[in-house]
């Protein structure tokens, strides 16, 4: 009688069987996973969006609407079979980063913190990558993990599929555009007004800026027929000197203008450089806030409102032009590269020397600069030189490792990768060492030109962009121009002159130190450096020339 099972008993198996493999729709794995997208990774833009349009929870709902449906719509794209659950993954790995760096730094990720990211050299990349970065990132993806684990996607036949995934395509962006089209009054001049939230919608923001990048980045595989500008650039034999003239260009790296002594900072930051005849010109901006769009930026001859990469990089720039009037041009490099500024003229890659007792873990300090200078300096004198000498400076995060034990003047320093976790104080004092560093390099060219018998000598610095320091609760640099403070985009920038160029350039003081307080920009490099080399050209705009006046 034990043998005699009943029909119930025997279907209870199967049906627990069918329970256990059940298997879920493609679109509804889509759905659950832009569900998951947008309340994980997002609540700073809910921050933000709350705190922007307080009350209005009509428009506060809206943007979370559409801020769904674009991650749905993006999940949705990818949910073919084998590529789903991969793609799945990708998303929420760039959300989490991005989420990261937004908490940690202040910073969001746009097409240029992207490109920054890409040009980075490994040295500097270890000053971001954290334990604590790979933990947090690691707990926002145990979400995505477990869904892809235990969820069984259902696969359907290839005509099937594609019916419901048009469908769902067509339905997401009918809502998308009914939502909008609804809302427009309100989402208008909430996006004119608020620009800086669009950029912390995650994942859709980066995943934009990603593509936007990549499509930069084929365009390079391309190039346009390369530009020649200035092929009618000499230097007329009139305004030859007796000696040659021999300008040093000291490019600063991550170098606000308002941490130099010399514009007014309460702290001693520039001891030697406030003992010399040095001019600061007190109210300069950048082209850019990072590195990799500043410097192509500078060099070039459009400005910053006409700046284009593609343009620049594929067309001649102040160094170029300088070297077809005959100037002699050099490119010392302790940074990352130039990013395509010196592609054309000799180039010493002194980061390079890791044998150098100043050099550790693919990083050197800044003093290799000067013994590179001094090998410059023994070549034999054939005509006007220009040697740039592009600094380490004040690159953060590690601010700390950007200068030597003479020059850590305030302690106690932050010595820790993730600098929001430090004291202001701390950050601070670890910058500021930076800057001292930067006063005695600059002291130390200063030193090397003034002594120089076989040319007229003369220094120019400028940094290509500043940096935050935790004001409002922003850290580093990169933020898009429109949104950055100050803090990025004031830049300091030098001047000094021996005695002999001063009296051959027929400059004067006087003059130059009463256009100390005057506006400049990154847009008058290039037009000053011919001015300082008396370089004729069509290129030329004399009054971009900070110096052509006096």
């Amino acid at each position: 009688m034990f043998d005699a099972i009943s029909p119930a008993a025997k279907a209870a198996p199967e049906a627990f069987n069918s329970s256990k493999q059940r298997l879920w729709h493609p679109l509804w794995f889509a759905f659950i996973s832009a569900i998951g997208l947008t309340l994980l990774l997002n609540g700073h833009f809910l921050q933000a969006v709350q705190a922007k349009v307080p009350g209005q929870y009509g428009l506060q709902l809206n943007l979370v609407a559409i801020l769904f449906l674009l991650n749905l719509l993006l999940v949705v794209l990818f949910s073919f079979r084998r590529l789903q659950k991969p793609a799945v993954l990708v998303f929420f790995a760039i959300g989490a980063f991005s989420y990261y760096f937004i908490d940690s730094f202040g910073i969001v990720i746009d097409k240029a913190m992207l490109q920054n990211a890409v040009e980075t050299d490994v040295a500097e990349a270890k000053g971001i990558l954290t334990v604590s970065m790979i933990w947090q990132v690691f707990g926002m993806m145990l979400f995505p993990i477990l869904c892809i684990s235990l969820i069984k996607v259902r696969s359907l036949p290839a005509m099937q599929f594609f019916k419901h995934w048009l469908l769902a395509l067509v339905l997401v962006v009918l809502s998308l555009g009914s939502l909008i089209a609804s809302g427009f009054s309100e989402l208008a001049p909430f996006f004119r007004n608020y620009k800086d939230v669009k950029h912390l919608a995650l994942p859709f923001s980066p995943m934009s800026a990603a593509v936007s990048f990549s499509s930069d980045l084929i365009k390079q595989q391309f190039p346009t027929k390369f530009v020649q500008l200035g092929q009618d650039a000499v230097q007329p034999l009139a305004v030859k000197t007796d000696k040659p003239r021999l300008i040093v260009l000291v490019l600063g790296e991550t170098a606000r203008a308002d941490h130099f002594q010399l514009n007014g900072y309460a702290r001693p930051t520039n001891p030697k450089l406030s003992q010399l005849p040095v001019y600061s010109f007190k109210d300069v901006s950048s082209c850019g806030t990072a590195t990799a769009h500043s410097v192509p930026c500078m060099f070039s001859n459009m400005g910053r409102e006409n700046y284009k990469e593609t343009i620049a990089k594929n067309s001649s720039n102040i160094l170029d032009v300088l070297a077809k009037a005959g100037i002699n041009v050099n490119w010392l490099d302790n940074n990352s590269g130039c990013k395509g500024v010196c592609a054309r003229v000799p180039t010493d890659l002194v980061f390079e020397q890791q044998q150098n007792p100043l050099c550790t873990d693919g990083q050197c300090l800044d003093p290799v600069l000067l013994e590179a200078l001094d090998k410059q300096l023994q070549k034999p004198v054939t005509s006007d030189r220009l040697i740039v000498l592009h600094q380490m400076g004040s690159h953060g995060p590690e601010y700390y490792r950007r200068s030597a034990g003479s020059d850590k003047v305030f302690l106690p320093e932050c010595t820790d990768k993730q600098i929001q976790l430090c004291a202001p104080t701390d950050i601070v004092n670890a910058y500021d060492n930076s800057i001292v560093a930067t006063d005695s390099l600059l002291a130390g060219v200063i030193e090397r030109l003034n002594k120089e018998q076989n040319y007229q000598t003369a220094m120019f610095y400028l940094s290509d962009h500043g940096e935050s320091l935790g004001e409002s609760g922003i850290y580093l640099h990169g933020l898009p121009y429109w949104m950055a403070p100050k803090a990025q985009t004031q830049v300091p920038m030098l001047w000094w002159m021996s005695g002999a160029y001063a009296s051959s350039q027929q400059l004067t003081a006087e003059c130059i130190a009463a256009r100390q307080q005057n506006p400049y920009s990154h847009d008058n490099l290039f037009h000053s450096l011919l001015g300082m080399f008396k370089v004729s050209t069509d290129l030329y705009q004399s009054g971009k020339d900070i110096f052509h006046t006096c």
